[in-house]
């Protein structure tokens, strides 16, 4: 059940991500036959994945200016 909630919901934000930065249903359609393998699943995943991601880099950074501060402040 929850699989199928999960697939649903990612099917839904790939479909809304393509259309709103496609616009045109042709480009959409080879969009998503060669980039998503055809599954708007697909699309909603890795737009999920370069979310992740973006917040990934910005607790790095985040973690990296602190320590540095603090590495500094300490020696200082």
């Amino acid at each position: 059940m929850k699989q199928a909630l999960a697939n649903r919901f990612l099917s839904k934000v790939g479909k809304l991500y393509l259309y709103l930065r496609l616009r045109a249903p042709q480009k959409i359609k080879r969009e998503l036959s060669i980039k998503y393998e055809g599954q708007y699943r697909n699309a909603g995943l890795m737009l999920l994945f370069d979310f992740l991601m973006a917040i990934g880099v910005v607790v790095f950074a985040f973690a990296g200016t602190a320590i540095l501060y603090l590495s500094l402040k300490i020696s200082a």
